[in-house]
């Protein structure tokens, strides 16, 4: 619920009253479906939606889920729509009359609810005036209240009626009739740059001040389309230069078709980069992995074909990104961002993530978008770094009005026959001080046009430009568009433009199209004439156009699930349109994934949520699987209760519908029991219903996880171990190389605690290592594996390597939980050399970043080892202080860290000659713990209590138990000091 400006349309069949009484209801019904459609299409097309059919009446809204600054246009285009199609069609009357309308709009506040009941309802006084005018336009009329003809006047001609006294109305109300669209004109490059001084100086002394302090700042230039941004930060660089300085300047612009942006602005500035800075493309000579990341990111800009592997991950390509800025910030750096409004969430946190990092580099970073931009986290919502660039001053548009009329020209030179001071007033007028609106009026004007023969809006003037070029030229720039802001030749060809290198080449010559870095590749100069272009083009002809590039594997998630939008609208029928569906899903959940196994969280949340609603008519594979990875990823995004909702069964209940597949109840339980709210007996329940699906390997695949989970909650290495070897067949079986890799970390990190040998340990993080070779993030956890089995082993040489590779990766990708696992490991190894006081610091320090995360049980470990850690320092007080302190908590810890806290007790009552009660727990929680070397450091610990209280038999045997548990592993390290002691 919520009070808002809306636009209401109101319209009706003319004469519908009379047309009943003289017409059977049959055909009449055939007249009434046709302007039904008429009417819905057109709503829907132009952003709005129709709150009610009433008869022949329709009342549409427009701006009721998100206000749009273009609300009333929207609404007067979908009435002129309507009354210009509904006059094709033909009353079954005898005499076959053509069929009108008539139409009222009005804008005010209103108060807008929705319901799965009753959809949207709009409730206030607008509703009433709306239905008032409209009731007052005769055949043909759209009369409109004032609020409406502020909005519109500058798209719309109107002619002010007397006011009328309309019922319920003390007052009479001011109305007007809409007579017709305004008219407007073209486009100019290379154009006189005004009233922008005092934004360009305050650039340039922020690029001084970078490079006198050396250090990094961001600035956000905010203003809305064709306000002369981009224009702005261009000319404050060449001043600059101009100036004597000698920045290296880089542009990378993000795209609002298609795929959200993330790569095509990242890669376009990297590409730049290493173009201006010679010691980038040294970098990239010297340095195989940067230069593998930016040939990625290449790859992952274009047009993605099915079946595509995945790119870098997101730390790879943070990390390759900082070195590049890093190497070229040898002077000053300008690396601007344009469009930024329609970046995707992952390269926002990218630039973020550049500011933290790069802080003492000369670097001026400038994003330049429109104002939506304002809302959106991140470091451009400092107000002290935001540059607002507003409209020009009405003798400042008319100067550059007169600048684009061409040399020569003055306040009384004519122009095609009109009067060029005139024109001037009037372009300067109803272009309201937009630069973009100025240049297309006037190269319109150059061709004996006036103002009134084409509307003043942006999109009515690119309408009117596109409408001058010829049939093949206007088809070229349709197909163009439905490919997206770039495009290359190969994908007109393949949508059946003949000769297209000839006929791109004359759309550039007029500044329609301009050449980029990849072959035979083009992309729009003006957003307005992509936007424009794509939305003329009939939807059967979209529909086309879009399934065509689908089937070539270019971005088939989004050009199926545009064909599905597109094809719903036009045919709900359409026997096609749930396999249009299904395929769009299938594609947007295979790209989802993709993101998910580069950790590109906020693009996975997206593109998985678009799969899931796609998917949403029927329970088959494609939803359960969308429904679960979506899981994944909020889960990943610390959103723990929208991964509940995804997968809770109100999500799946509908009408004649059965429970949800086994897959997402064993996601629903796999989330349970991470909150440690699932029992064995729901989980054998679970058994049942996932062993009477043959075909449902998925759902096996997750059951083997859940009990994976349950058997590490309870110490159960080797049990986990099986149950993860079993989970990674059923994922092999079904070909989801997603859990495969989630599998293969999964079980190298268990088979550092399970009773595996060491050299079955070496192999599978060798295996691993080999797999993620280009991965990083997904190779640090066998890096960290192979140092701990190398440091048990006695290598100690081989642990120091591996560690100081998994550093390396740790501090290069900036992995907070990666330093967690490695500390984890280095404290072993440190522990295992002797080296108590570092093995203590690790601990401490991994515990630190576990309880600022939120992992409480395993901090807890963590503190426990540590405190072990300070009485192998001979500072038993300090020690038994820190166990006796950690006692307290140790509901709160897990299996591992309970029995070495109490352990420690043990051995610490045992040193002072006391029997401790708590040695017969230990005994207990020790028979269910399969893990070799807790098994031989807690019997350790055990056979030295006894020593000390004198019980020598008893010692020797926990001290073969030991013995016995590190070497069926292989530990060969901790099996030394054993032997030594006995």
């Amino acid at each position: 619920m919520s009070r808002r400006l809306v636009v209401v349309l109101f319209l009706d069949l003319v004469g519908w009253t009379r047309l009943a009484e003289r017409v059977d209801p049959e055909p009449l019904q055939r007249l009434l479906d046709e302007y039904y459609e008429i009417c819905s299409a057109a709503v829907e097309e132009h952003g709005g939606v129709v709150e009610k059919f009433i008869g022949d009446a329709v009342m549409a809204v427009f701006g009721a889920d998100t206000s749009q600054e273009d609300d009333a246009p929207r609404a007067l285009r979908t009435a002129m729509r309507i009354r210009a199609e509904v006059r094709e069609l033909r009353t079954p009357a005898t005499d076959a009359a053509p069929v009108e309308v008539h139409c009222g709009i009005a804008a005010g506040e209103a108060l807008v609810t929705r319901s799965a009941r009753a959809g949207i309802r709009v409730v206030g006084d607008v509703v009433n005036l709306a239905a008032r005018l409209q009731s007052l336009a005769v055949a043909g009329e759209i009369i409109v209240n004032e609020t409406v003809a502020h909005l519109a006047r500058p798209h719309y001609a109107m002619a002010p009626v007397p006011p009328v006294a309309l019922k319920g109305k003390a007052e009479p109300v001011p109305v007007l009739l809409v007579t017709g669209e305004a008219a407007a004109g073209g486009a100019g490059e290379d154009s006189l740059m005004v009233d922008r001084g005092a934004e360009r100086h305050r650039l340039r002394g922020i690029y001084h001040r970078v490079a006198r302090e050396r250090r990094s700042e961001l600035v956000t230039v905010l203003g809305p389309p064709g306000i002369g941004k981009t224009r702005l930060v261009r000319e404050a660089v060449d001043d600059l230069v101009a100036a004597g300085a000698r920045p290296v300047a880089v542009f990378g612009s993000c795209q609002s078709y298609g795929t959200d942006g993330n790569y095509a602005a990242l890669v376009e500035m990297l590409d730049a980069l290493t173009r201006r800075a010679p010691s980038c493309a040294e970098l990239l000579r010297t340095d195989d992995r940067i230069a593998a990341v930016l040939a990625a990111l290449r790859d992952a800009s274009l047009p993605r074909r099915a079946g595509a592997a995945p790119g870098p991950g997101v730390e790879e390509v943070s990390w390759a990104t900082r070195e590049l800025l890093t190497a070229a910030a040898c002077g000053p750096l300008v690396v601007v961002w344009d469009n930024l409004a329609w970046g995707g969430q992952s390269l926002l946190r990218l630039i973020g993530e550049l500011m933290e990092g790069l802080r003492d580099l000369p670097l001026l970073m400038v994003c330049v978008s429109r104002p939506e931009l304002a809302g959106r986290d991140g470091p451009w919502s400092r107000e002290q770094g935001v540059i607002e660039v507003g409209a020009l001053v009405p003798a400042d548009s008319a100067r550059l009005a007169i600048s684009l009329a061409g040399p020569g020209t003055g306040g009384e030179v004519e122009l095609h026959g009109l009067d060029l001071a005139e024109q001037v007033d009037r372009v300067a007028l109803y272009s309201a001080g937009n630069p973009l609106y100025i240049r297309l009026m006037m190269d319109w004007l150059r061709g004996g046009r006036t103002v009134e023969e084409v509307p003043p809006s942006i999109t009515a003037m690119v309408g009117a430009m596109i409408d001058r070029l010829p049939a093949p030229a206007r088809r070229l720039l349709g197909a163009a568009s439905v490919i997206g802001p770039s495009f290359t030749l190969e994908q007109l060809a393949l949508l059946g433009e003949p000769a297209p290198a000839a006929a791109v080449a004359g759309l550039a010559a007029q500044r329609l199209f301009h050449t980029t870095a990849e072959e035979g590749g083009f992309r729009f100069v003006q957003q307005p004439v992509h936007e424009v272009a794509y939305g003329r083009l009939e939807k059967e002809q979209r529909v086309s156009w879009h399934r065509r590039l689908a089937e070539h594997g270019f971005s088939p998630g989004f050009h199926l699930e545009a064909a599905t939008r597109l094809l719903g609208g036009l045919r709900p029928d359409d026997e096609e349109l749930p396999e249009l569906a299904r395929q769009a899903g299938v594609a947007l959940l295979g790209e989802g994934t993709l993101a998910l196994r580069q950790r590109d969280v906020p693009t996975a949340i997206g593109l998985l949520g678009r799969a899931l609603a796609l998917a949403r008519t029927g329970p088959d594979r494609c939803r359960s699987v969308a429904a679960v990875r979506l899981s994944d990823a909020l889960m990943l995004s610390g959103d723990t209760r929208g991964a509940l909702e995804v997968v809770e069964e109100a999500a799946w209940a509908g009408p004649g519908s059965g429970p949800a597949p086994a897959l997402v109840r064993v996601q629903r339980h796999l989330l349970a029991a991470r909150l440690g709210k699932v029992t064995a007996a729901e989980v054998e329940g679970l058994r049942a219903a996932v062993g009477g699906e043959e075909a449902d390997g998925s759902a096996r695949c997750r059951f083997e996880q859940l009990r994976m989970l349950i058997h590490l909650d309870h110490g159960r290495f080797g049990a986990a171990e099986e149950a993860a070897c079993a989970a990674l067949g059923h994922a092999r079986a079904v070909g989801d190389a997603y859990e495969e890799d989630r599998l293969l970390v999964a079980l190298c990190e268990i088979r550092q605690w399970s009773p595996s040998p060491m050299a079955q340990k070496l192999a599978g993080c060798a295996e691993l290592l080999e797999r993620f070779a280009a991965d990083r993030f997904l190779a640090l956890p066998a890096l960290a594996a192979r140092a701990r089995c190398l440091a048990l082993t006695g290598d100690r040489a081989g642990a120091r390597s591996a560690l100081a590779e998994a550093e390396a990766v740790v501090g290069q990708l900036r992995l907070t939980m990666g330093r967690v696992l490695v500390d984890q490991v280095a404290a072993l190894a440190a522990s295992l050399d002797g080296e108590h006081a570092e093995a203590e610091r690790r601990f401490c320090g991994a515990a630190d970043a576990l309880e600022q995360a939120g992992y409480v049980p395993v901090a807890l470990t963590m503190r426990v080892q540590a405190a072990r850690e300070c009485a192998r320092r001979d500072r038993a007080q300090e020690a038994a202080r820190r166990i006796e302190e950690l006692l307290a908590r140790r509901a709160e810890m897990d299996v591992r860290g309970r029995i070495l806290c109490m352990s420690a007790v043990v051995l610490s009552a045992a040193a002072e000659g006391r029997a401790e009660p708590m040695r017969a727990e230990v005994l207990r929680l020790l028979r269910d713990i399969d893990d070799p070397c807790l098994r031989g450091e807690v019997c350790f610990d055990l056979a030295r209590a006894h020593r000390w209280l004198g019980e020598g038999a008893d010692a020797r045997a926990m001290a073969g138990l030991a013995a016995g548990s590190y070497r069926a592993v292989g530990a060969v390290k901790p099996l030394g000091t054993v032997r030594e002691w006995i």
